[in-house]
């Protein structure tokens, strides 16, 4: 559990040739996500069904298009969200210097669903086929993941997509440690 959390997912997938390999921080993200808007809207948390997928962090990509409060679609203020994203990890580090129990309940909550003791649908980045490593819904039936992204706007694809360039490049900047690795 490190930063840049979808690189490192890469990476020690790559490196220690584990078959599954998540990340957790486009989960931490969505529930901070729903949290906030939440908030704006004031309507309760569980009214709110949303997700963050992408990078964590400054490359996340909000699905508004596709948020929905009370089952009903809603207008997302985006900048509002993006803001206070933006300045959560700020605070973390003027508060307490590191998060509470976000991190870990997201890591719970992978457990749970990969082992099979819980069905759902989770934000996890894992390296897919094409060797991109973003977060991405994953619904788990059994501890088996599908793929289930939701239908993005046009520019929520292109966010996407940078994001997933960013990775990429990210990656290629640290790759020979998985290269050196082989060698081993």
């Amino acid at each position: 559990m490190t930063n840049p959390v979808d690189v490192m997912t890469r990476l020690f997938t790559e490196t220690s040739r584990v078959r599954r390999v998540y990340g957790v921080g486009s989960a931490t993200d969505s529930a901070r996500y729903r949290l906030t808007l939440a908030r704006l809207l004031a309507v309760p948390v569980e009214r709110v069904a949303g997700r963050v997928v992408g990078e964590h962090g400054d490359a996340a990509v909000v699905c508004a298009s596709t948020t929905r409060v009370a089952s009903r679609p809603t207008t997302v203020p985006l900048a509002a969200v993006h803001e206070e994203l933006s300045a959560r990890p700020r605070r973390i580090n003027a508060g307490l210097g590191r998060t509470r129990c976000g991190p870990a309940g997201a890591v719970l909550a992978a457990l749970t669903h990969t082992l099979g003791l819980v069905d759902g649908t989770l934000e996890l980045s894992a390296v897919n086929p094409s060797g991109s490593c973003l977060g991405t819904p994953l619904q788990f039936t059994a501890g088996v993941p599908t793929v289930a992204m939701p239908d993005l706007s046009g520019r929520e694809q292109a966010l996407l997509a940078a994001a997933d360039q960013k990775t990429r490049t990210a990656y290629q900047l640290i790759a020979h440690h998985a290269e050196g690795a082989d060698a081993s």
